[in-house]
């Protein structure tokens, strides 16, 4: 299988829609640490696969994306000393690592309260040699792994990921290859995905079946979050994956998702919605994606099961159906109305999540 160098040539629509949500991450992630300086005393950065920094025609990649964002949150800061802020860049080509070792040259000087760090390691030596930074209990890490194929993030590194204290990962997937070549030993070795997955996996839906997949490799008893965010190129799907262990961090993916369509840059489901239409709330029911439908039918099921009993639990649940704290409001109003839950006030947020006490959900 040939591997596409994708800063050959300039980025395309769905190389730039990964980056706008890499940089929106970004912008919202690196305030919480930085005006925290109390709970953290390191921000590290880590871009394994940071290619030249720009494509041909000088659009930035995310090496140079996370200078900018990393300069943007400092010039916003409050007054005071910020934290020790890494960051990391890792190439292992040749070619591409001396271009981006000149960028980041170029920008060095606008950053002098970072410390920059690049290197030209095979992505596992670099990941064994910054593990036991990443481990410290006061660093906040923020991992991104813009893979080739599928093969780098296997179930040790994952877990490994899944383990570390305040960590959020992203990584791509090559996700249509993963279903293409899905009776190749190596290729199915490198993923969490079974047999009988495959029976539900199309074209379409390849990257979020193959992201839901990853729960099982969440070590046991651990509180953790997954969400896709699945990129047509052409005829094919490919994707990023978002992982985090605090409904903090998957509240802000999810916002940054929500506003580019949920969880695809393209209609996954199929629900032909033009979201420049009108909206009739007569027709609501109609107009709903698929993936919003799929939420209610789900969490009213729990409902009636008695299987989520407070507002905390119907927080963390519609943060794993990868849909917004508001989806879950609207659902329980629904129920309201339908007789299948008595007249309360749903309190369904992360502010409400992180209060001390639960509130139960009242039961007809």
């Amino acid at each position: 299988m040939s591997v596409r160098d994708l800063h050959r040539k300039p980025f395309d629509d769905g190389t730039t829609d990964k980056l706008d949500l890499y940089r929106g991450y970004l912008r919202a992630w690196l305030p919480t640490f930085i005006h925290s300086p109390q709970s953290v005393n390191t921000i590290q950065v880590i871009d394994f696969f940071a290619g030249p920094g720009k494509d041909v025609d000088g659009n930035l990649g995310s090496p140079l994306i996370t200078c900018e964002e990393v300069r943007l949150a400092l010039t916003n800061a409050r007054t005071g000393k910020p934290p020790v802020i890494n960051l990391v860049f890792n190439e292992y080509m040749p070619d591409k690592y001396q271009e981006l070792v000149r960028c980041l040259e170029g920008i060095r000087p606008e950053l002098p309260e970072a410390t920059f760090h690049h290197s030209q390691m095979d992505f596992h030596v670099a990941f064994a040699q910054w593990l036991p930074l990443m481990q410290r209990p006061k660093t906040a890490n923020l991992l991104f792994l813009d893979q080739n194929g599928v093969k780098q993030v296997t179930e040790d590194i994952f877990q490994t990921m899944a383990s570390l204290p305040r960590t959020d990962f992203l990584f791509f997937l090559s996700s249509a290859t993963a279903n293409r070549f899905k009776d190749d030993p190596s290729i199915r070795a490198s993923l969490p995905l079974r047999d009988e997955d495959f029976v539900h996996i199309n074209g379409t839906n390849v990257h979020r079946r193959l992201t839901e997949a990853y729960y099982r490799w969440v070590p046991d008893g651990k509180r953790f979050f997954i969400a896709p965010f699945s990129i047509r190129k052409g005829a094919n799907v490919y994707g990023l994956v978002f992982c985090s262990p605090h409904p903090r961090g998957m509240d802000k993916f999810l916002q940054l998702a929500w506003k580019q369509g949920g969880d695809a840059n393209f209609d996954i489901d199929d629900d032909r919605i033009d979201p420049s239409a009108p909206f009739f709330p007569e027709f609501a029911e109609f107009e709903k994606p698929t993936k919003v439908k799929m939420f209610e039918n789900a969490l009213e099921r729990a409902i009636k099961n008695r299987e989520l009993k407070t507002n905390k639990a119907v927080y963390e649940f519609a943060l794993r159906h990868g849909v917004l704290a508001e989806h879950a409001r609207d659902a329980l109003k629904r129920m309201v109305r339908d007789g299948l839950l008595p007249k309360q006030t749903f309190h369904v947020s992360y502010g409400a999540w992180e209060k001390v006490a639960a509130e139960p959900i009242r039961f007809c």
